[in-house]
């Protein structure tokens, strides 16, 4: 490989390492620079700066999440919207408490200032959220209100998510956990065609 790439792949991976171990508060740039044996300009030079490489480093998890997403979207093609829908919460549950360092760093990082996340980051993100979409299509005919009805389901889900792997409400429970998404999305699911 060329050095540039040899060198951008070597520091996300010590970042990865250190993220995953520590969570995103651990990531500086001398301490990465350190481990990659480089200088704190060559982590610059690839990456323009630490928000650049956070920025990476959260792509690479949201379509590693995408991946799982997708799997389960594809497996459970010929179950009902309400059993679809639970596993694609449980995958998204089950991805996040096995990655939870790294899926925290996806809504904890905020870009100083006006910068923007780049576009190719909120079109993985939009896709994510289509495959909500999908399911729901035909009990929310309506494209606006499927976008929101999609958009409200992920933030359920996300939230109980979130709760407990911080141990907000109680000890963390990953059993409890999916009982209460399960609850929940199937709630959501009867309740499409009366909501609207």
């Amino acid at each position: 490989l060329p050095y540039r790439e040899q060198l951008r792949q070597d520091v996300l991976a010590i970042a990865r390492a250190m993220l995953e171990m520590e969570g995103l508060s651990a990531l500086h740039a001398r301490r990465i620079a350190a481990r990659a044996k480089c200088s704190v300009g060559s982590v610059y030079n690839v990456f323009g700066d630490l928000d650049g490489l956070v920025i990476a480093l959260n792509m690479e998890t949201v379509e590693s999440l995408g991946k799982v997403l997708k799997a389960s979207f594809e497996g459970s093609a010929q179950l009902p919207l309400d059993q679809r829908l639970i596993d694609l919460a449980i995958t998204y549950a089950r991805f996040a408490f096995a990655n939870a360092q790294r899926w925290r760093a996806v809504f904890e990082h905020k870009l100083p200032g006006e910068r923007t996340i780049p576009e190719t980051y909120r079109s993985d993100q939009a896709r994510l959220l289509a495959l909500i979409e999908s399911i729901i299509a035909d009990a929310i005919p309506d494209t606006a209100m499927r976008e929101h009805a999609a958009r409200a389901l992920f933030a359920a889900v996300h939230g109980i998510v979130a709760l407990a792997l911080e141990s907000k409400l109680a000890p963390f429970d990953a059993v409890a956990t999916e009982m209460e998404i399960r609850f929940i999305v199937k709630a959501a699911a009867r309740g499409l065609g009366a909501a609207l």
